[in-house]
């Protein structure tokens, strides 16, 4: 069976931990290219794959172009792009808040396009992809877009009025989960413990909180339930929790995320 040929235009932080995981996974071909030619060649020669040095190069040698740029750049990348486009390629853009009707346009106006939003802990093989469709995605995109990213963690196909949603939960959300990490980490150590070990159980524990979260049939309210003993420990510290309106702030805090995604559009 032929490989899927897979091209990243740009190679950077999010690109290297979507191609981690694909170069792991071993069913298919790919290939980088970043303006920057000192680190397309770093990241080719670190994974392994195929390092391109223009933009026509990568787009001969793929059929799935994934835009993995920043959001101000797609617009300046496209335009160098789009003579060297062919109704066949499909592309795939990271780039938060950016729609696929404006790639579209800017592109071919037969092409394709999937809009994904995968995050960092893809490095881990624990990603979070949401996926949505472009207005001329077929079902096969989205199932070849599905199997290019199920190689690195879940994924979740939305329609793309919720992509600013989940870019705001699970995007920028690792970052969210970090802070309450150290958080607890820095918790631990003024209650004394070492420092490695208080980052072990807090990172632990939150890893462990999560898979039940996603194995058992129980809601985040019903396992809080479980854990709080009247009385008890837990119940001390979701007290200060409520004091301090974190449940409030980690609301605020998703908001002002979707807000932000939804201005990178205008």
């Amino acid at each position: 069976m032929n490989k899927t040929t897979i091209g990243f235009i740009g190679t950077g932080r999010i690109a290297r931990a979507l191609i981690s995981g694909l170069v792991c996974d071993g069913s298919n071909e790919i290939s980088g290219f970043d303006k920057d030619p000192a680190v397309s060649e770093a990241v080719c020669a670190e994974f392994g794959i195929s390092c391109k040095t223009s933009l026509k190069d990568i787009a001969q040698s793929a059929d799935i172009l994934i835009l993995a740029v920043k959001p101000y750049q797609i617009e300046e990348v496209l335009g160098e792009l789009q003579n060297k486009l062919h109704a066949d390629h499909l592309l795939i853009s990271v780039a938060a808040g950016i729609s696929s009707e404006f790639i579209r346009t800017h592109s071919l106006e037969d092409m394709r396009v999937i809009r994904v939003m995968p995050n960092t802990p893809a490095f881990a093989g624990e990603g979070m992809t949401a996926i949505s469709a472009g207005a001329l995605a077929t079902v096969n995109d989205i199932a070849r877009a599905k199997k290019i990213f199920s190689a690195i963690g879940k994924v979740s196909v939305l329609d793309e009025s919720l992509m600013d949603a989940a870019t705001a939960v699970s995007g920028s959300g690792p970052a969210y989960m970090f802070y309450i990490i150290a958080s607890m980490t820095e918790g631990g150590k003024q209650c004394g413990l070492p420092g490695e070990e208080a980052v072990k159980l807090s990172a632990q524990t939150m890893l462990g909180a999560a898979k039940m979260v996603l194995e058992s049939k129980k809601s985040p309210e019903d396992l809080i339930k479980d854990v709080t003993t009247p009385g008890g420990t837990t119940e001390a510290g979701l007290k200060q929790m409520d004091a301090h309106n974190v449940r409030q702030a980690m609301i605020s805090t998703v908001k002002a995320a979707a807000e932000r995604s939804l201005e990178l559009k205008k």
